[in-house]
């Protein structure tokens, strides 16, 4: 069986495949171009925003990471667990960003010219995103697509990419900066963020509690954790993809909420607000306060 002392390549082994650092290389340029010289050009007068940038450049370099780094081994190889870290660190963490680290002015060069406009005003849409992402997210987990995708290094590169694009997707409705494809309502984006996860049960339940291994690759690889069997990572991996899921859901589900409450409460908002700078001052109850 295979452990770390018999093949420590695994812990230590980065991807030097020329498409994946050409392509991550190539598109840090063009941001930095556009972001940069060209952006006197593309929007006369728009300051250079340094927290956009660096949320940008944080998306491609954990990008890289994922792609990159041993996790990659591990998740095409080893562990199913590892691949769903993949897969949810795109969705979830790499997605958002790299959509916030767009600036406005950008995205409205890149969605609202003539051609993609009217494409982009159907595809934005809360119903259709859910939809786009949930169906993606299930099919490329059926058995036979997902070892296909195992088995043929560009397909899983594609495989990465489309996820990374679906998931941009699904969460233009909650973060969009531009007004002309607006962010859904306050309502709607709670029962959207409280939906998503449902959607995903099916997906979780068959991977988390089948009697069997699910997929083949990872039934006959040998073990990197001997303690760790075949279902026991297929679990696993159900429980990372419900847990992670519940954790990058619920959150924004709060603030969203919370945000909510203050544009229909603004008084309240505002004593609430003023309340905990009083209190983060150190200033609440104070003599002469």
């Amino acid at each position: 069986m295979l452990r770390f002392a018999d093949d420590p390549l695994i812990l230590v082994t980065w991807q030097v495949d020329p498409v994946l650092i050409g392509g991550t290389l190539a598109l840090a340029v063009a941001y930095a171009l556009a972001v940069g010289p060209l952006r006197q050009r593309l929007a006369p007068g728009a300051p250079f925003d340094r927290l956009r940038a660096g949320l940008f450049v944080a998306g491609l370099a954990l990008f890289y990471v994922v792609e990159g780094s041993p996790l990659h081994d591990l998740a095409e190889r080893y562990l199913l667990s590892a691949h769903m870290v993949q897969h949810l660190l795109l969705s979830y963490v790499i997605a958002r960003l790299l959509l916030v680290g767009v600036p406005p002015w950008l995205w409205r060069r890149l969605l609202l010219n003539r051609r993609v406009f009217p494409v982009a005003r159907i595809m934005l849409r809360p119903v259709v995103t859910f939809i786009v992402f949930g169906a993606f997210f299930a099919i490329w987990h059926v058995p036979v697509i997902y070892e296909g995708a195992l088995m043929n290094p560009t397909v899983h590169h594609i495989q990465h990419l489309l996820f990374l694009f679906t998931a941009m997707m699904l969460w233009w409705p909650i973060l969009s900066p531009l007004p002309e494809l607006p962010r859904a309502p306050h309502l709607v984006q709670l029962v959207y963020l409280f939906t998503i996860p449902i959607a995903q049960l099916p997906v979780f339940a068959i991977i988390t509690f089948s009697p069997d291994v699910i997929y083949r690759t990872y039934e006959i690889a040998p073990r990197v954790y001997p303690w760790l069997s075949p279902l026991a990572d297929q679990a696993l991996a159900g429980a990372i993809m419900k847990v992670m899921g519940l954790l990058f859901f619920t959150v924004p589900f709060a603030r969203i909420f919370f945000d909510w409450y203050r544009s229909e409460n603004p008084a309240r908002g505002g004593d609430a607000r003023g309340a905990a700078r009083r209190i983060a001052a150190g200033s609440e109850g104070a003599p002469g306060s």
